[in-house]
C-alpha cells in the first residue's frame, strides 16, 4: 500500500485502528486532525511533517485563539496517525513532538523583499496572477487564509479606507469577534480593480479563484519552494511576516491586537520580540 499524503494517512488510521472507528474519542480525534488538513492541506506529504513544523502549526493554532491544551491534542493526533502508520510499516520513521507548557516556539516571518519575489514569481514564473493578488492582499493585511477566501465585495470600505472582518451577516472570524483592517496603499487599486470585475456586493473577492484552500495551499508551495526557506514557512507565514513588520515599524501593541483579531496580549508580544 502506497501511503503518501497526510489524508491518505488519516483516512488509513480511521478505517484500521480500532480505537478510532469505535471509541468514544474518534470525533475529537477526526476534528482535531482537521486542523492539521486546514492549515497545511489534505495533500500535504507525511514525510515533511517534522517537529519544526508541528511547533509552527501550533503557533499558528494559538494564534487563532487556541489554549496550550487544544494544541496538545491537535498534536497527539498528528503523532497517532504517524506511529500508526509507522506499526504497520507504512511509515519508516516517526519523530517525537514537544508538548506545550507555556507559549514555546520562534515566529517564523518573511521580509517584504521575500513577499515582493514571491508576487513576482507567481507572475512571471507560474503565470499566476490569482495567486500573486492573494499573497499580497495576505502580507498587507494579516488576514487568515479562512477570513480572505470568504471576504465579499461588500466588506470593503472604500470611503472608510477599511476592511471589515467578521462584521457582517455571514461572516465571523475565528476568534469570534468582528475587527477593522485599515486598506495599505498597495492594496488601493487591487481591490479597486477586484471589485468591478466581480458580480454583485455579495460576490467572493477572493474565493472565486480557488475550488478549496488546498488548492490555494498547493499554489502557494511553488513559488515558496524557490525561496529554499526552512521547514514550517506556509500561506499562514503572510500573516506572522505582517504583524512583525507593524510590530517594527511601532504600531502599538493593543492596536496590533484589534487589527489581527487576538485576544491574548501575549500572542501579539510574540511579534515585538521578532
Amino acid at each position: 500500500m502506497d501511503i503518501r499524503s497526510w489524508q491518505q494517512g488519516v483516512d488509513y488510521t480511521f478505517s484500521t485502528r480500532h480505537t478510532w472507528r469505535h471509541g468514544n474519542g474518534a470525533e475529537a480525534a477526526r476534528i482535531n486532525c482537521d486542523h492539521f488538513s486546514r492549515l497545511r492541506g489534505e495533500s500535504f506529504p507525511l514525510r515533511k511533517i517534522t517537529r519544526p513544523l508541528v511547533v509552527q502549526v501550533g503557533i499558528e493554532l494559538e494564534d487563532e485563539g487556541a489554549s496550550n491544551g487544544k494544541i496538545n491534542r491537535v498534536v497527539s493526533s498528528i503523532s497517532t496517525v504517524l506511529k500508526h502508520l509507522h506499526a504497520d510499516g507504512l511509515l519508516k520513521e516517526v519523530p517525537k513532538f514537544p508538548r506545550r507548557k507555556e507559549n514555546e516556539g520562534r515566529v517564523q516571518y518573511l521580509t517584504q523583499d521575500e513577499v515582493h519575489l514571491l508576487i513576482n514569481m507567481s507572475k512571471e514564473v507560474f503565470e499566476r496572477h490569482d495567486l500573486a493578488d492573494i499573497i499580497q492582499f495576505a502580507a498587507w493585511t494579516g488576514m487568515r487564509q479562512s477570513e480572505i477566501l470568504k471576504l465579499r465585495v461588500m466588506d470593503i470600505d472604500f470611503a472608510g479606507n477599511r476592511i471589515c472582518v467578521g462584521g457582517l451577516a455571514g461572516v465571523e472570524t475565528k476568534t469570534m469577534n468582528c475587527r477593522s483592517i485599515p486598506i495599505h496603499h498597495s492594496l488601493s487599486d487591487l481591490l479597486t480593480k477586484r471589485a468591478h470585475s466581480c458580480n454583485g456586493e455579495k460576490s467572493k473577492l477572493f474565493g472565486s479563484d480557488w475550488k478549496n484552500r488546498d488548492q490555494l495551499l498547493r499554489a502557494f508551495n511553488k513559488p515558496l519552494s524557490l525561496l529554499k526557506k526552512p521547514e514550517g514557512y506556509c500561506f499562514h507565514t503572510l500573516r506572522h511576516s505582517f504583524a512583525t513588520w507593524s510590530a517594527e515599524a511601532g504600531v502599538p501593541i493593543r492596536t496590533l491586537m484589534a487589527i489581527c483579531g487576538w485576544k491574548r496580549i501575549e500572542t501579539a508580544l510574540r511579534y515585538a520580540k521578532a
